[in-house]
């Protein structure tokens, strides 16, 4: 049930349309995920949607914009649920969330690990968590899980940090090792995660995860706020893709109240 006031709402969703973040993929499908996403979506508890509409030039922009909305909804005390929009808009939600929250630790469910260096200065998709690494973060206060691509220049940033990376195949050593204990928890889901015959539209259709493997991370984790992110429709094939995402979104959203 969809509600005009945060005080009012169990969960508080974010739409953050965007597709600038995506910079060496001409695979630019994202701008539109949110609307589709949530068209006709039936909601289980009381939700207040927001919207934080990109600057169509200035990704600095939008994420200054992304951030300081997210820094309003937090002053309201309730679980932040968010949907992409390319990856690169997680990078204001989570790094407002870490300043609030300084035990804050993060849990990136991607193929990927998004560790390249900035291009031109920009805070693209693909280069977050290192970004997030000069900001608040500590490399033991991250998990990556679900990875099946690990890029060049990648590997040489892990040689020189201490950074827990769990393989698609590792997902079991995952699930025994992690303990949220009292910290607060982040978890960031990019749909690539999952595999290309259930998630064909996203810009880097790389994951080998099932959806009940998915659904089995959230459970486990338990996370205090999350988002979803990289779903394409433009490139989907049968509606798969926002099908599987509605129901890891449904899935992110009775794991947050």
């Amino acid at each position: 049930m969809k509600v005009k006031s945060p005080s009012e709402a169990d969960i508080l969703i974010q739409k953050l349309p965007s597709d600038m973040g995506i910079h060496r993929n001409p695979r630019k499908g994202t701008l539109k995920a949110p609307k589709t996403l949530l068209k006709d979506f039936s909601f289980k508890n009381k939700v207040m949607i927001d919207e934080v509409f990109p600057d169509e030039f200035d990704l600095e922009a939008t994420h200054k914009r992304i951030e300081h909305n997210t820094r309003d909804l937090l002053n309201y005390g309730k679980p932040l649920l968010s949907i992409g929009g390319d990856h690169s808009v997680s990078f204001p939600v989570i790094k407002a969330l870490k300043q609030e929250f300084p035990d804050l630790q993060l849990i990136w469910l991607d193929s990927h690990l998004d560790l390249k260096e900035k291009v031109k200065g920009h805070v693209s998709h693909d280069v977050v968590v290192r970004e997030l690494l000069e900001n608040g973060f500590s490399e033991d206060e991250i998990w990556f899980v679900g990875i099946t691509k690990i890029d060049g220049d990648e590997e040489e940033f892990l040689e020189d940090h201490d950074l827990r990376v769990f393989e698609q195949d590792e997902l079991q050593k995952f699930l025994g090792e992690f303990d949220s204990s009292e910290q607060s928890t982040y978890l960031s889901v990019d749909i690539d995660v999952l595999k290309q015959g259930l998630a064909p539209g996203t810009g880097y259709p790389d994951g080998e995860l099932s959806l009940e493997e998915v659904e089995r991370v959230i459970e486990t984790v338990d996370p205090n706020h999350a988002d979803l992110v990289e779903v394409a429709p433009p490139f989907d094939k049968e509606n798969r893709t926002v099908q599987n995402a509605r129901i890891v979104f449904e899935k992110l959203g009775k794991t947050l109240v």
